[in-house]
């Protein structure tokens, strides 16, 4: 068997060997490329910054138009506001009825501009005039305004401003006022003319309380003067069972001397001439007879049941005359009764509505400028009647404030501590008790009361 044996020159061997090369670059070239292809096409990083390039102008726009409307939406909140208030102002001001149109729009427009732009120490937005339109049928008071909110980086695109108009609109909620006066007309009051300024300083009450126009019915006084007893006019037959023959009265009989209640059996009111024999006849059992006694004489002062009437009520007490010893629980009385309900059956028309009456306000306003040293306690001697006048008169007080009745207490040129700090017990609270020393200080503690009483009904 014959073995051949190939051989090939060096040269050849290197040639078939760069032969081969050659043929295995270009494949692995091609690979490479297709792999970097692949790779780059499957490569994600990069598209994030590429996108917010895109989106970063429309971002930049709604955060300005998000920072400026924030900036317009609290302009228009505190915008709201203060017309809400402006108009119920204006409309608590024209329900007063003192008022002219154009004084309810300062009022209206005072109010907004106090609260036009809240608590910021720098205002943003501009306000147009404000418009009010009084309805004096309704008693609705409407009021608007153009605002107008500068932007700042929206103005990058153009916007320069917000502008909207608000608008608002108030009834006021008006309530009603029954108020009875305790008239101090003891002979004390005829010095000095105390009268006269206690007459003044309550014109100056009916003048500021007293509505005028549709809403004049709505608050109601009645006066209740006393001395050591109490003129009751026409009413004397009712309340005395027909026993008081110049129209006055003392204190009831029974156990009614403290209560509100109506006159009737066992709760008449004892005529002059009855307590005069009573005292008669107590002091002729071992004390000293006084025949004719006056210590419960007759005022001409009578009581005013509740009215509205301004021309009544300034008639009225500009007739009254100063006379009499002090009774100060008969005021109280008195004064009390004016607005019970349980004396409509007596006051009939001019009687007092019930207690609980939706937006109503019942108060009292006692007055006086000397000690209690009146009352009938079947004795003459004066410890016995400056503790009964006392005793009533807390025990009256007392059971109106129970009711809800506010009572206002009046000190005017007293020195006596045990009256003073009756009145002062007597009152709502510390700020309803008041004490002048002349007719100035007189004057502006009813102006006071009147304010305050105004207040409280308009914010009914």
């Amino acid at each position: 068997m014959r073995m051949r044996l190939a051989i090939r020159p060096v040269s050849a061997i290197h040639a078939y060997q760069g032969e081969t090369q050659a043929m295995h670059l270009p494949v692995t070239a091609s690979r490479k490329g297709r792999n970097f292809r692949r790779e780059f096409a499957k490569d994600e990083r990069g598209n994030i910054t590429i996108l917010l390039a895109f989106m970063l102008i429309p971002i930049m726009v709604v955060a300005a138009l998000a920072l400026d409307g924030l900036r317009a939406l609290n302009a228009a909140t505190t915008t709201s506001n203060a017309l809400d208030s402006a108009a119920l102002a204006a409309a608590r001001a024209m329900a007063d009825g003192s008022l002219s149109d154009s004084e309810v729009k300062d009022v209206a427009t005072r109010y907004f501009e106090a609260n036009a732009h809240g608590d910021a120490k720098v205002s943003y937005s501009t306000h147009g005039s404000l418009n009010v339109t009084a309805d004096r049928e309704t008693g609705e008071v409407t009021v608007s305004v153009d605002t107008t909110v500068p932007t700042t980086l929206a103005r990058v695109i153009n916007f320069n401003e917000f502008k909207f108009r608000r608008e608002a609109s108030a009834l006021a909620g008006v309530g009603e006022i029954e108020l009875g006066l305790m008239l101090d007309v003891t002979g004390s009051m005829d010095e000095r003319g105390k009268l006269d300024a206690l007459k003044r300083a309550t014109m100056d009450l009916i003048d500021i309380i007293v509505p005028k126009g549709q809403y004049a019915d709505r608050v109601r006084i009645g006066f209740a003067p006393y001395s050591a007893s109490v003129n009751v006019g026409d009413f004397a037959g009712i309340v005395s069972n027909n026993e008081s023959s110049d129209g006055c009265v003392v204190n009831r009989e029974g156990s009614a001397i403290d209560k509100e209640n109506g006159p009737g059996p066992g709760a008449y009111f004892r005529s002059i001439e009855q307590a005069d024999a009573a005292i008669t006849n107590d002091n002729l059992k071992g004390k000293r007879a006084r025949i004719g006694y006056d210590f419960y004489k007759c005022p001409d002062a009578k009581v005013l049941p509740l009215t509205s009437d301004k021309e009544l009520l300034r008639k009225t007490i500009g007739g009254y005359s100063a006379d009499g010893r002090t009774a100060g629980h008969l005021g109280a009385a008195w004064a009390w009764y004016l607005v019970s309900p349980e004396w409509t059956r007596v006051w009939g028309s001019n009687g007092a509505k019930p207690y609980g009456s939706k937006d109503l306000i019942k108060a009292i306003v006692l007055m006086t400028d000397g000690e209690f040293n009146a009352a009938y306690a079947g004795s003459d001697v004066r410890p016995d009647t400056d503790n009964e006048s006392f005793r009533r008169t807390k025990a009256l007080c007392d059971a109106a404030k129970q009711k809800g009745v506010m009572i206002f207490a009046v000190a005017f040129d007293l020195d006596d501590i045990r009256a003073e700090k009756a009145l002062e017990n007597c009152a709502t609270d510390e700020d309803f008790f008041l004490q002048a020393e002349n007719e100035q200080e007189l004057r502006d503690a009813y102006r006071r009361i009147a304010i305050k009483l105004t207040q409280l009904r308009l914010s009914k």
